[in-house]
């Protein structure tokens, strides 16, 4: 399964939003640094689920020096707590992509701005999305389409991604005869309530 990176389950080899069905979280008043947990309600399920309007899927997100010298193909999962305007008031990692990729993580969440959520009488509405990032391997990119700035691109007849073939990690041998051998990472995320309830919020960090 592919999805498309930073980034609706639309599953395609960029990033991808799936709206959260349902539990509790936590969370508390946010600080300058740290993490904090306290306890608060999900939002009611939109009628409309919030779109991000400021996002290209074409593009991949900033690469850290770890992940490029360690050639990763990683994956972050988070929680986006989007209000009524639109934008991202702080998020949960449900699965953190390494690599010295949370900061570039972090940023790339703050940064988006969605077209609200609204609920049955069309009013904007708070709400929570799974949001999704992908990084491929930087020299598998370099190796096949030839720049690390854009995701695999969709080829042939039925439409797939580049990386299609590219095999899950645990799922069997790589394919050394390749231009470039990889495995993918190929994670979902668990939104099990138990997972995530307890898991911290993040905030944007505030400039003193």
């Amino acid at each position: 399964m592919t999805v498309m990176a930073a980034r609706t389950i639309v599953i395609s080899l960029c990033v991808t939003s799936i709206a959260l069905a349902g539990g509790a979280a936590a969370s508390a008043g946010p600080k300058q640094s740290g993490e904090v947990i306290v306890i608060d309600e999900k939002p009611p399920r939109p009628a409309v689920e919030a779109k991000a309007i400021n996002y290209s899927p074409r593009k991949t997100p900033p690469y850290s020096d770890e992940a490029i010298l360690s050639d990763a193909w990683t994956r972050a999962w988070l929680l986006l707590d989007i209000d009524a305007r639109g934008n991202v008031t702080r998020f949960k990692f449900l699965k953190r992509p390494g690599y010295q990729l949370d900061d570039i993580a972090a940023r790339q969440v703050f940064g988006l701005r969605f077209e609200p959520a609204r609920d049955r009488a069309g009013r904007p509405q708070r709400t929570w999305i799974v949001w999704g990032i992908e990084w491929p391997s930087y020299f598998w990119l370099i190796d096949r389409i030839g720049v690390a700035s854009g995701m695999p691109p969709i080829v042939g007849f039925p439409p797939r991604s580049l990386a299609a073939h590219v095999p899950c990690k645990g799922s069997g041998p790589m394919n050394v005869g390749s231009i470039h051998p990889a495995y993918r990472d190929c994670s979902l995320p668990d939104l099990s309530r138990r997972t995530f309830a307890g898991l911290p919020w993040l905030y944007p960090r505030v400039a003193r």
